[in-house]
């Protein structure tokens, strides 16, 4: 059986596991919206990944053109970006100067991601993957900067840094392993493209039970 096929069916199984798990626990009146949200990303994962197994069965070889995947990884991240953005950044970052040292720092995972997308940019000559990868990476700057931010700025009442660092540690991981498997993939390195796939079904398993165990330290 061909070794994308299996993988990818791994991470949608891991994605259909957790996004079931998330939709009967929090898809409910009066539960936390982030936690909603954080399920939707899982959704995406789980769609993206069902697109590529359909059509692993069904055609031979890799597609080269633009597909649905490609906007289910990209909504993954988006997802988790709305997590992370807008009410709960304002929580913990007031604009002050005394977060901005930490601001600074968290500005390190965006310039690895572009660095990252310009040499694969220059060494990949097809240009539909070009784009593929430009989609995700577009998501993928602001998720990461702000998965960052949260896990090394200050914590504030309640613990909600704290609380969620976790959480963030996985989806900060989770976007990474997106471009290490754009690496593995387009570069030809099986242990990079294995390793991310593998990681990002654990992912789909583990990201939403962090996050329901952060959300519960400071909605008691």
């Amino acid at each position: 059986m061909d070794l994308a096929l299996i993988l990818n069916s791994w991470v949608f199984l891991c994605a259909l596991i957790g996004f079931i798990y998330g939709c009967k626990q929090f898809f409910k009146p009066k539960k936390p919206i982030v936690m909603q949200i954080i399920t939707c990303a899982v959704a995406c994962l789980m769609y993206a990944r069902l697109f590529h197994v359909i059509f692993f069965l069904v055609h031979e070889g890799v597609d080269l053109a633009l597909d649905i995947s490609v906007f289910g990884l990209a909504g993954s991240l988006l997802f988790i970006l709305s997590a992370n953005y807008g009410q709960m950044d304002s929580l913990v970052d007031d604009g002050s100067k005394q977060f901005l040292p930490t601001r600074i720092i968290a500005l390190l995972a965006p310039v690895i991601v572009i660095a990252s997308y310009v040499f694969l940019f220059i060494q990949v000559d097809v240009t539909m993957l070009r784009i593929e990868m430009g989609i995700v990476i577009v998501f993928m700057i602001p998720c990461v900067y702000y998965s960052l931010k949260h896990i090394i700025i200050f914590d504030v009442s309640l613990g909600i840094i704290r609380s969620m660092r976790p959480y963030n540690i996985i989806a900060l991981l989770y976007a990474m392993s997106e471009l290490v498997e754009f690496f593995g993939e387009y570069m030809d390195i099986e242990p990079l493209y294995v390793g991310s796939m593998v990681f990002q079904g654990i992912v789909a398993l583990a990201i939403i039970p962090a996050a329901k165990k952060g959300v519960a330290k400071w909605t008691i």
